[in-house]
């Protein structure tokens, strides 16, 4: 037998279904690889990678501090009294016709016969009906067009279950949601327990719970991860070609789980019941069965078609509708990317844009929920390759993770006044931008990235990487991918940004945020843009999320710190910088950042010069460092540096540069070292020695000195 191929799996052997008993789904289908460019093409190793299978989706449940699990609802019995009317149903499987209604205000019949079939009913009194001879009807649970749930007590299992009998098409759907439901396995799927031909009636599990609801006491998270775990099970029967079609908040039961024995506290859980509409994916024609208000609206593709997509907009809207309170303060971490999902799922204006799959669903719903608890209380950071996204190593710390350079203390020699020193740091240009940002990686669950786009979208990336716009903008336009497409939006921002056109670079990234709400790249691609822009409140806003939630992308953490300086919050700035000296990519920059945010002053005011605290904790943190004797020294002068501009004194910076010229790489360098080094030496009073019958003179001037190697 064949093994499993995914990555995630690679060991089940695939049983005659065509399904790994291991990780429940089919293999993967083998894809040609992209084929190597020819001398016009894009070289060997410059690629679009493809992404066979996103590795654990789901991984947003392992970010979720366990919750309590809510009460249990109160089960109260029914009360006395007639069935209500709207319940009413003829008893005969072959009618199911409405019985027992009201009409001209007067109100209808709880006892009779049927109109049409001359079946009696007597609905007077719910309690005490008794069904196939062993079901105890307690109370109505829910009903409606397709069907009537009661909760029953099962005399011969002696525990409560769910009787659910069908109005229309009694038989065949009776038997079809069976015949369905036998073969699922899934901790968020309700479990069927037998079947009734009396009716007929499927005999469900009962799950005491309520439908999913935000409480007063949830934390967003939370709901959140509810929403995984329905994705989960709708990957789950995705996989086995079956579609739920009604996927809406009274068909997903929250319940409360008692843990194992010994467990501290219950689980909260969720099911997702009601499998009446079920249907297969090869089934033709559109769907009949269905809520209108979870539903893509009519007209729209998937009701001719209906794809895994109509669930996944039943529920983008279930978390529109339960997530709702939350949207209204966006600031909030994380939330404006869960708008931007939810946007993204229920998308009406180009239905293309929605998810097509479950997991691709849940690799950004899982996005957001790190985004949400890298925040306080939590503050749970979690550093994760991208599935969309290459790795990134530059840190584009422009400039600020180094010492400054020998060059600017030569031009600050060649100067008329002194101090006169150029920009400490800056921010990295739109050009470096684009050369540092990740190559995207394929999406798996687009058919559209084939073989042809992605070769084109590689050599895009070449010619990028190489200054020629030209040819880069013809090999995206050769990749004939929509607008809207995120990776034709990613790769004309890129384009945008080597053409110095940063403004349109903004609105690029902004369409690829939109579709890819989950995803850091996008938010730091936007906060680089914002500082080229010098609207630091954005910038801050986008580099703070990405730095909150994993600061191994080291460049949100340097941009971050530069954005702080420069709105005069110094010790905001040296704490980002400290903060990520933990990084052990980024650790010899972030020290030197630290060392160089304590006394930099990069211009005009509201930033004020270091305080002697300041250049106190600079000195210790130099001591530290343990860098090379040329940044050790580069760095020593900078500190006496900005010491001299608040006392003025020249003899320990003169000192300072002395150091610097055992560094110099030029002799035109050490010159100038050397005559800066004596213009900082201190005004001293000398006197010429006194002679016979002459009275000594004196006249001011400074010490003459050199620089000693």
């Amino acid at each position: 037998m064949p093994l499993c191929n995914r990555p995630d799996c690679g060991r089940g052997e695939i049983d005659e279904d065509g399904f790994c008993p291991e990780c429940d789904r089919r293999p993967l289908r083998r894809r040609r690889p992209v084929p190597r460019a020819s001398a016009a093409g894009p070289a060997h190793g410059v690629s679009v990678g493809v992404a066979q299978v996103r590795p654990d989706p789901w991984y947003g449940l392992g970010l979720i501090d366990a919750d309590h699990a809510p009460e249990p609802p109160d089960e109260r019995p029914a009360p006395a009294g007639p069935v209500a009317e709207e319940h009413r149903f003829c008893l005969n499987p072959v009618c199911a016709r409405p019985v027992g209604r009201g009409h001209d205000g007067e109100p209808g019949r709880t006892a009779g016969f049927c109109a049409r079939c001359g079946t009696r009913f007597d609905f007077a009194q719910l309690q005490g009906l008794t069904i196939a001879g062993r079901y105890d009807v307690e109370r109505l649970l829910d009903s409606g067009a397709y069907g009537t749930a009661y909760l029953v007590h099962d005399r011969n299992l002696e525990t409560r279950v769910v009787l659910k009998a069908l109005h229309r098409s009694v038989a065949r759907t009776a038997r079809h949601e069976r015949d369905v439901l036998v073969g699922l396995r899934h901790d968020s799927i309700v479990r069927i327990l037998g079947y009734e031909p009396e009716g007929p009636h499927l005999v469900l599990e009962y799950v005491p719970g309520a439908p999913l609801c935000a409480r007063e006491d949830d934390r967003l998270e939370t709901l959140l991860g509810h929403g995984l775990r329905i994705l989960q099970a709708l990957d789950y029967l995705h996989a086995r070609g079956l579609l739920h079609c009604d996927v809406k908040p009274l068909n997903i039961i929250r319940f409360r789980e008692e843990g194992s024995a010994g467990s501290a506290r219950p689980l909260d859980r969720v099911r997702l019941i009601d499998f009446g509409a079920v249907r297969s994916q090869e089934e033709a024609g559109p769907v009949v069965a269905y809520t209108k208000a979870y539903a893509p609206p009519e007209g729209d593709p998937e009701h001719l078609g209906p794809t895994p997509g109509f669930d996944l907009y039943g529920l983008g809207r279930t978390l529109e509708e339960v997530c709702g309170p939350y949207g209204t303060e966006r600031a909030a971490p994380g939330v404006d990317s869960l708008m931007l999902l939810i946007e993204r799922a229920t998308d009406t204006a180009v239905p293309q844009r929605r998810f097509v799959s479950a997991r691709q669903f849940g690799e950004q719903l899982s996005g957001v929920v790190r985004q949400i608890v890298a925040a306080p209380p939590t503050a749970r950071q979690v550093a994760r390759p991208s599935a969309l996204f290459g790795p990134m190593t530059e840190p584009l710390h422009g400039g600020l993770g180094a010492a400054r350079p020998l060059g600017h203390w030569v031009r600050a020699a060649a100067g008329d006044t002194w101090p006169t020193m150029p920009a400490p740091f800056s921010c990295p240009g739109p050009r470096h931008i684009a050369a540092a940002l990740p190559t995207p990686l394929s999406d798996p669950d687009d058919p559209r990235v084939g073989d042809p786009a992605g070769t084109a979208l590689a050599e895009s990336r070449l010619a990028l990487r190489r200054g020629d716009t030209t040819r880069a903008a013809r090999a995206l336009a050769r990749s004939e991918l929509p607008d809207w497409h995120w990776l034709h939006a990613w790769y004309s921002g890129l384009l945008a940004l080597a053409r110095e056109d940063v403004p349109r670079a903004v609105r690029h990234f902004t369409e690829v945020r939109r579709s890819l709400p989950g995803e850091l790249i996008p938010q730091l691609a936007l906060g680089l843009c914002a500082e080229v822009l010098d609207d630091r409140e954005v910038a801050r806003s986008h580099y703070g999320t990405v730095f909150d939630t994993t600061p191994a992308l080291g460049a949100a953490g340097f941009g971050l710190a530069r954005v702080h300086l420069l709105a005069a919050r110094r010790a905001e700035a040296v704490a980002t910088a400290e903060r990520l000296t933990q990084e052990f990519r980024y650790e010899r920059e972030a020290r030197v950042a630290a060392v160089r945010l304590l006394i930099t002053v990069p211009g005009a005011p509201p930033v004020r010069r270091p305080e002697e605290g300041d250049l106190a904790r600079a000195r210790a943190a130099l001591d530290g460092l343990h860098a090379d004797d040329a940044v050790t020294a580069a760095l020593r002068a900078e500190i006496q540096y900005a010491a001299f501009l608040g006392t003025h004194d020249g003899l320990p910076l003169s000192d300072a540069v002395r150091e610097l010229g055992a560094h110099a790489s030029t002799e035109q360098e050490y010159m100038a070292l050397v005559d800066l080094a004596n213009r900082l030496r201190p005004l001293l009073e000398w006197r010429w020695p006194r002679r016979s019958g002459r009275t000594g003179h004196s006249r001011i001037g400074p010490k003459p000195d050199t620089l000693r190697s």
